[in-house]
């Protein structure tokens, strides 16, 4: 395995450890006889092409890609053939809301210029136990924290999400059949909608804080933002890019676990970590504050 050695996760393997941006380091790894290469990280064009030391044009390179390569992301079923984002190869390697899809999909074409045996793997947003970004997780933990929980009225919205176990599954047994070609990897389209989550998570923690869903135009009047104030509202058409079509995946092995296995196993992570803090979602004061002004507007309305 080559990795940086911030984690030691496979010690039984033997690990090179190295930056994939520097071409020394890639020089060590190219010395070894790989199975296959799963780029976890490839987020410009170039990083993919300076692996062509280790990637032989017959080997099997997997790519982690993103749905959010796809150009209309308002529309529902979108398809491993939908018109992709397009980006200049001139643009300066700077990840934001509006390169990073564009920069995926230059690292999809470069991936198939290194390797005639690609295969590109198209994930919505990854949860699971041990995710760093807390996206997921702030739905459970919030839940198990507190007396009122502020949750957007939008209950029908749909959901959509991939359990890292579920991914990494479905890419072994794909290169095990020598999979090659693009995949959404989501969960089923319609399979789940916000309720499903909150439910989920009142299920699983036992709670018993109070619910209070809040209309969404009075959230976006406050300037709340969508994922990063309150993890998977996609208020308005955005809710659509939760309607990704996985057919392909669906029909070439993609199996996905229920949504409370996923929660539950989120939950006794985070409880056996002791977290106390999040990095995403709504801060405890701000989400306080929120209640209080929208009881006061319910109030002077009643």
């Amino acid at each position: 395995m080559f990795n940086r050695g911030t984690n030691n996760i496979f010690p039984q393997l033997k690990t090179i450890i190295g930056d994939r941006n520097n071409q020394n380091d890639i020089a060590m790894a190219a010395s070894e006889n790989w199975d296959v290469v799963i780029d976890t990280c490839a987020y410009f064009p170039r990083q993919v092409r300076m692996l062509g030391s280790v990637v032989r044009s017959d080997s099997h390179y997997v790519l982690i890609s993103s749905i959010s390569v796809y150009k209309n992301q308002e529309i529902p079923d979108l398809q491993e053939n939908s018109e992709l984002i397009s980006i200049s190869e001139d643009t300066p390697e700077q990840i934001t809301g509006d390169t990073y899809g564009g920069f995926k999909v230059l690292c999809e074409k470069a991936a198939e210029k290194l390797s005639t045996r690609s295969l590109i793997i198209r994930p919505g947003l990854i949860v699971g136990p041990h995710d760093t970004t807390d996206r997921f997780t702030y739905w459970p933990y919030r839940i198990s924290h507190g007396e009122k929980v502020l949750v957007p009225d939008c209950p029908r919205a749909p959901l959509q999400f991939i359990d890292a176990r579920d991914l990494a599954v479905f890419i072994v047994n794909s290169i095990e059949k020598g999979g090659t070609g693009a995949f959404n990897l989501v969960n089923s389209p319609g399979e789940f909608c916000f309720e499903d989550l909150i439910a989920a998570c009142y299920r699983v923690t036992g709670s018993q804080a109070a619910k209070i869903e809040v209309p969404e135009d009075f959230l976006l009047s406050k300037g709340v933002e969508s994922w990063s104030d309150l993890p998977f509202w996609s208020p308005g058409q955005s809710s659509n890019f939760m309607l990704v079509s996985n057919r392909k995946a669906r029909n070439n092995g993609l199996k996905t676990r229920t949504l409370e296995e996923t929660v539950r196993d989120i939950y006794k992570w985070f409880t056996a970590e002791n977290k106390n803090s999040l990095k995403a979602g709504l801060a405890k004061n701000r989400e306080e504050q929120l209640l209080l002004e929208w009881q006061s507007v319910n109030k002077a309305s009643g």
